[in-house]
């Protein structure tokens, strides 16, 4: 059921998944269906198959992730996806984005001021549950403690804070776990608070199978155990409150 909030919004969920049985970002969407005002509605638009009209405007923007690379050499359709999340970003719209999101995001803030973007692949990838330490106070995170813990799947990362944000939190194997624009309700999380501990076995299950790295499977067979639902709900709700505000 939706959150009771005052007013709904008009929410835009750019969906980058590659693998057919993701398109539609089905986790980010339940989850953001669960914590979004009631009576909002929910737009999901392809970004790499370019589905989505730049003219037209939304209370809030979901990024989400994607096993499309941050960095060069870019597909032809992170051009005109930089250019939307650029305006996005310029227009102060509220934009979350989750894991590639978040590095999208990353890679535009360093653009937007003639930078080459910080973003890099992982030394220490994370696959699996990771643990939060939050490093400064944001309306993102009212609620959570100090330090909390969400699934991870990723091999590249944002490597140095980008200009114009401000650090929220970090892990123990990479910096830059969420950051947010100073002056404007735009928010990057490298972590999936959207996925459950369903997801999580599966997922880890798989790439232990194909042969990944033991080191990089964080906490296998203890999803049940490690899976908050209140983190998700917490920092979702909190998005579309600030959304709310605007």
């Amino acid at each position: 059921m939706m959150a009771s909030m005052k007013s709904a919004l008009k929410i835009l969920i750019l969906d980058n998944t590659r693998d057919a049985s993701s398109f539609g970002s089905p986790n980010l969407f339940a989850l953001a269906l669960r914590t979004a005002p009631r009576g909002s509605e929910i737009l999901v638009r392809r970004a790499p198959d370019l589905d989505f009209d730049p003219g037209t405007r939304f209370d809030a923007v979901l990024v989400s992730g994607s096993i499309t690379s941050c960095l060069p050499p870019y597909e032809k359709w992170v051009q005109r996806f930089d250019e939307y999340l650029i305006d996005r970003i310029q227009a102060k719209t509220p934009v979350l984005g989750v894991c590639y999101g978040h590095q999208s995001l990353a890679r535009c803030l360093f653009r937007m001021r003639g930078l080459e973007p910080a973003l890099c692949k992982s030394p220490k990838p994370e696959v699996g549950w990771q643990t939060m330490r939050v490093t400064g106070d944001s309306e993102l995170f009212r609620g959570l403690g100090p330090e909390f813990t969400s699934y991870q799947s990723h091999y590249e990362e944002v490597g140095a804070l980008p200009p114009g944000t401000r650090l929220l939190a970090e892990s123990t194997r990479c910096r830059v776990q969420a950051f947010e624009v100073e002056g404007a309700p735009v928010f990057g999380i490298q972590f999936h608070p959207e996925h459950g501990p369903e997801h999580a076995e599966q997922a880890m299950k798989q790439k232990l199978e194909k042969g990944e790295r033991g080191d990089w499977i964080l906490h296998p067979g203890r999803s049940r155990e490690l899976f908050d639902e209140t983190v998700g709900n917490t920092i979702f709700g909190n998005f579309f409150k600030l959304a709310q505000s605007r």
